[in-house]
């Protein structure tokens, strides 16, 4: 094929990896992002006038050997995917000789696409868009594209690249990148979106369990200043009995010393062991903010204070400034090693924190300008690695708490961007410092989507707007601004709040309504928490997505690719949050089949769109007819109590769901210390089987109570525990049949 090197690499049925170059041999790379390192695997191979065709028990990959062209089929020979053109045109960005890539695909019309990472734009589908790709604060960039056609493509490099959606009249489109030694790409087959997903996750990683507090809610604030005001947040969610799970310490809690010290200021925080004690007599979880980023000052203001940015420094892992606050190189393994290290011994070991708060990770040059493009790292000119900044540190966190503690703690880090791969230690990406205000709100929902298309299953925003600092939190407006982003912060898979001004549910700002409103969609997060749990044990098993666009379940259905402000939570839960300030009802599309007013339990046909009433204490929720729902109690925090649990099961189709519980923390479930409870309907027999138990953890319940209601008008339906279940069944482990006759 001319002057040019292909390669395709059968990583495994299907999953084909494709490397193409100018020079005289291929590059030896070691990906930043991919991490498995493929078993062996089993294909064919034939060579047929001109074409190399590669066929696996599941696909079939040709290559037209005078163009190097690749061509993707299924085993009948329907084309899923074409290639257009590759190039590799020599380059030189910040004086490194390298190479400007590219590849065009060709795109049918009525092909849909999705992916790309968090994005402001208010776009869902990418077809006939352009995205530029670099990593910057509201912007995060997963080069990962999804088709509706079944199939996922991953673009292999880190250095600034564009997305072209719009080529030859949105008939084709592009991905190229400024700065790479050759293509490289892999191509994933579903044909469903969720396998998609899954293969992905294959190749960089699955995601670990979170501990089971990261599932509750988040109290944030821009920013808490002392123990004493961290205890009075504490004490004001407990003593109003609203639940609650974790708060989190923003930035500056080292002033007056240097950022990067991980000082505490004693005058503010003189006990912070017994800050962090008093947090979980109370049950409640703590993050620290901390940045990839050292201060450097004249004068030590406390013996030790410039220790971390001289060990940095010794090994030169600091990057070039604007002034004194230097960004760490995370490309180097000894300067990872040694920021955990140093975050360990100063923050999480001896007080007690619980999780990790990676702030400006891109990173943004605040408070000093960065070019990490210009940077020279451990492993070449920033250029070439810039996007995957995030994704190292990411690495150097996850693996050193892994390694050196705290043990018997899961790794949380909630961290402001990232690059594909990041899944797998740890992380959850919110979407920055963004506005208070509607139409900022309308934005996150595609981002958010998009964000998990591209395989990142962990996502959140700063529930009412980041830059809330001067906003009147207590008029009307604002209360309902708040109550909306509240609502659909609930259906994301971390519910969390943050950003300026005073937002606690328990403060001044709310009216008694408000409070109301809150509180009712809270305990909707917390009695959810047996369905939330267990879809994070399938994010951790099968490569699921909790957070899913339409076009997971409704490939087929063209209505759903543009809607941007609708989703399933889950496998049950039709989530339409109301975005238009002032709304008492929207539109909502139900796709085709049984449909349940969750609030009412009344059902309607899908294939159409409805009006929805959406009073400022709703927001329009649909449960799927076959759904089954565990409920549990009303609790104040995560880990309270599993007992009685509430199965709702919303008739009409067959219907499965998996029960699974752990201790909620700890990595013994690696381990196989976990259980599972099969709960299966049958619309034909009108039978319920709960299955027999697999598996055992350290306090494991012997016996269960679960109440079994079959939802109907007002029966079953909203918050509230179900007064009269229909049925109590007294479970010990062993196979149950319930009968609904």
């Amino acid at each position: 094929m001319g002057t040019g090197l292909l390669k395709l690499e059968v990583c495994n049925e299907s999953i084909i990896r494709v490397q193409y170059t100018n020079a005289a041999s291929l590059p030896d790379k070691t990906s930043l992002s991919v991490n498995n390192k493929w078993d062996t695997r089993s294909f064919c191979v034939e060579e047929n006038s001109g074409v190399v065709t590669i066929t696996t028990t599941r696909l079939k990959a040709s290559v037209d050997t005078a163009s190097g062209l690749v061509t993707y089929a299924d085993l009948d020979g329907n084309v899923i995917l074409s290639e257009d053109s590759k190039t590799v045109t020599p380059a030189t960005v910040e004086g490194v000789s390298t190479n400007r890539v590219e590849t065009v695909f060709k795109s049918p019309s009525d092909e849909a696409l999705f992916g790309l990472g968090q994005h402001q734009d208010n776009v869902m589908n990418r077809k006939g868009t352009k995205r530029r790709i670099v990593n910057v604060n509201t912007e995060i960039n997963i080069p990962v594209l999804v088709s509706n056609k079944g199939y996922g493509i991953f673009w292999d490099n880190y250095s600034v690249s564009e997305f072209d959606g719009t080529e030859s009249n949105n008939t084709k489109y592009s991905y190229s990148s400024e700065a790479g030694e050759m293509v490289d790409y892999y191509f994933f087959y579903g044909p469903s979106i969720d396998q998609v997903v899954a293969g992905y996750r294959t190749a960089t990683g699955a995601a670990p369990m979170f501990p089971k507090w990261a599932y509750g809610l988040f109290h944030s604030k821009d920013k808490y200043g002392s123990q004493s005001e961290l205890l009075r947040v504490k004490d004001g969610y407990r003593d109003n009995n609203i639940p609650l799970d974790c708060i989190v310490q923003d930035w500056d809690y080292w002033t007056p010393y240097a950022w990067g010290s991980h000082l505490m200021d004693e005058s503010r925080y003189p006990n912070p062991a017994s800050l962090i004690a008093q947090m979980h007599d109370d049950n409640v979880h703590t993050v620290i903010s901390i940045w990839p980023l050292y201060q450097r000052v004249n004068t030590e203001r406390k013996p030790g204070e410039l220790d971390n940015y001289r060990a940095l420094d010794e090994i030169g892992a600091l990057y070039a400034s604007g002034g004194s606050h230097h960004f760490y190189d995370t490309f180097n393994p000894a300067a990872r090693a040694l920021v955990y290290q140093q975050i360990h011994d100063r923050l999480l070991g001896p007080h007690g924190w619980d999780g990790i708060w990676a702030d400006n990770t891109e990173p943004q040059g605040y408070p000093d300008a960065v070019n990490v493009r210009a940077a020279n790292t451990a492993i070449g000119k920033g250029a070439l690695y810039v996007n995957a900044y995030p994704l190292q540190h990411s690495a150097g966190l996850y693996e050193h708490w892994r390694s050196i503690g705290p043990k018997g703690k899961r790794v949380y880090n909630l961290t402001r961007s990232a690059f594909a791969g990041q899944q797998r230690y740890s992380t959850t990406c919110w979407s920055g410092d963004i506005n208070s205000d509607f139409p900022t709100y309308v934005k996150q929902i595609p981002a958010g989507l998009n964000f998990s298309l591209a395989g990142m299953p962990y996502w959140t925003t700063d529930i009412g707007g980041y830059w809330g600092h001067n906003v009147n939190w207590s008029t009307s407006a604002n209360n309902e601004l708040f109550t909306r982003w509240f609502q659909y912060g609930a259906f994301s898979p971390i519910f969390r709040i943050h950003g300026g001004g005073s937002r606690e549910l328990y403060g001044n700002s709310w009216s008694a309504a408000t409070k109301a409103n809150l509180l009712k969609i809270d305990n909707l997060r917390y009695r959810l928490m047996p369905y939330i749990y267990s879809l994070a044990w399938k994010v951790t098993s099968e490569g699921y997505t909790i957070m899913r666009h339409l076009v997971f379940d409704y490939p087929n259905d063209e209505k759903v690719f543009d809607i941007k402000d609708q989703f399933l939570f889950g496998p049950s839960f039709l989530v339409n949050p109301v975005t238009a300030a002032g709304a008492t009802s929207r539109s909502v599309y139900l796709p085709a089949g049984t449909w349940y007013d969750f609030w009412t339990g009344a059902t309607m046909n899908g294939g159409s769109t409805i009006t929805a009433p959406a009073p400022l204490s709703e927001l329009p929720l649909f449960v799927k007819a076959g759904s089954i729902v565990p409920m549990g109690p009303n609790i104040q925090y995560a880990t309270q109590s599993i007992d009685p649990l509430e199965i709702r099961i919303y008739k009409g189709k067959n219907g499965s769901f998996t029960l699974y519980e752990d201790e909620g923390d700890s990595y013994d479930y690696e381990d196989g210390q976990h259980s599972q409870i099969p709960l299966t309907w049958d619309e034909a027999t009108q039978d319920l089987t709960i299955g027999a138990r697999e598996g055992s953890y350290d306090g494991m319940p012997s016996t269960r109570t679960f109440k079994i209601v079959w939802v109907g008008e007002r029966h079953g339906a909203g918050v509230d525990v179900t007064a009269a279940a229909d049925q109590t069944v007294t479970y010990n482990g062993s196979k149950v049949v319930v009968s609904a006759d």
